[in-house]
């Protein structure tokens, strides 16, 4: 199982990667997602890729799904992978879920708001979507807000853009403790509740927040009921997977989808590329023992710190740096991408600390806050 559970680590840090390319293409060549039909482009390059099947290379959406996969599989396996201890386990996951993700996301708000408050960098050369990030104003009360309620209960998202996922994280983790009690008490139960959180999460949300805590359930079912797949099999699922992870309703190379989901298409194949994606990978050990290298593993692990801090990075490293190079007489990709690749180079580095610091200090608090509260309940029935 080791190398499974590593091989999800590097998963997530690759995943991860993809969301900030997906961040950097809104910012700079917003045409390679091509969401608004009056955007056009002049690069050729840009053109070609978007109508390629290779844009899974900056697929957001479809690394998010990734997540939520992952999530379902690593809490399952946290929680079952010792029967014996599973009450234990599921009340500490319980008590631990909502610190260890609210301190570093509520940390990631605070210095948003701190850095533009202080810092003010020239944005009038970038596109409209990270323009429109660099400008905005709200106060201390609302980054507070944001990084300790509205995030994890409401989707809210105005100060950092990504935590619109918290809702789903932190719902959908609760949603698999609660399917796992039902799985450990009565296992016919746990299939019929299986089909019950997705159609309330679809009657509460849409089809966006069912789709996310759908992608939990299949974390869950790829841990109980996967069985091993033969390389070529896998193999193909994950070609599957990473050509369904690039689909947009404008690319060529989807368009015979098109024709069947019509304006689902984006929103359907994203969701199935996560569940391929990993089913294949961790199902596979030629593959997940391929993923299992310390690099990746290194970046699994700042993952969530990426997640949180690579707009600001954006902000601080990549748009000055663009606007140099942009100022020298640089051409418009070559002074993106030089400072793109500095600014993530950066981000790396300052997720390394964050992660030491905060992200630990969230493991902490929460280890902690567990113990507390398990001890104090288990005083009380002596």
């Amino acid at each position: 199982m080791s190398a499974k559970i590593n091989s999800a680590e590097s998963i997530r840090g690759l995943a991860c990667l993809a969301v900030v390319f997906s961040h950097l293409a809104m910012s700079f060549f917003p045409y390679l997602h091509h969401f608004d039909v009056n955007e056009t482009t002049d690069l050729l390059w840009v053109h070609t890729t978007h109508h390629s099947p290779f844009g899974f290379l900056y697929s957001g959406d479809a690394a998010v799904f990734v997540f939520f996969v992952l999530s379902g599989f690593v809490l399952s396996y946290a929680i079952l992978k010792s029967p014996e201890q599973f009450n234990h386990k599921l009340k500490t996951m319980m008590l631990k879920r909502y610190p260890r993700l609210m301190i570093p996301a509520l940390t990631s708000c605070l210095i948003i708001w701190a850095v533009l408050k202080i810092i003010n960098i020239d944005s009038s050369l970038v596109g409209a979507w990270l323009q429109a990030f660099t400008v905005q104003d709200f106060s201390f009360s609302h980054a507070l807000y944001e990084g300790t309620i509205g995030a994890f209960l409401f989707s809210e998202s105005d100060v950092n853009w990504v935590l619109w996922t918290m809702t789903i994280e932190l719902m959908g983790s609760f949603a698999l403790f609660f399917l796992l009690y039902l799985y450990h008490y009565k296992k016919s139960a746990f299939w019929l509740g299986s089909i019950l959180v997705v159609c309330l999460a679809y009657y509460w949300r849409g089809r966006g927040f069912s789709f996310g805590i759908s992608s939990f359930i299949f974390g869950i079912y790829i841990y109980l009921y996967a069985k091993p797949l033969k390389n070529i099999t896998a193999i193909m699922m994950l070609i599957l997977g990473l050509y369904l992870a690039g689909a947009h309703n404008t690319s060529a190379a989807y368009q015979w989808i098109y024709q069947i989901l019509g304006e689902h298409t984006y929103d359907y194949c994203n969701f199935l590329a996560g569940v391929l994606i990993v089913y294949s990978i961790l199902m596979n050990p030629l593959l997940s023992k391929g993923l299992d290298h310390p690099v990746l593993l290194w970046l699994g692990k700042l993952s969530f710190s990426i997640y949180l801090l690579h707009l600001l990075m954006l902000y601080l490293i990549c748009i000055p740096l663009f606007n140099l190079f942009h100022g020298w007489g640089w051409g418009y990709s070559i002074s993106v991408i030089v400072s793109a690749i500095v600014a993530i180079l950066a981000t790396l580095l300052v997720a390394d600390i964050y992660s030491r610091y905060v992200d630990q200090f969230a493991i902490t608090v929460s280890n902690h806050l567990a113990k507390t509260v398990l001890k104090k309940t288990q005083n009380k029935h002596i």
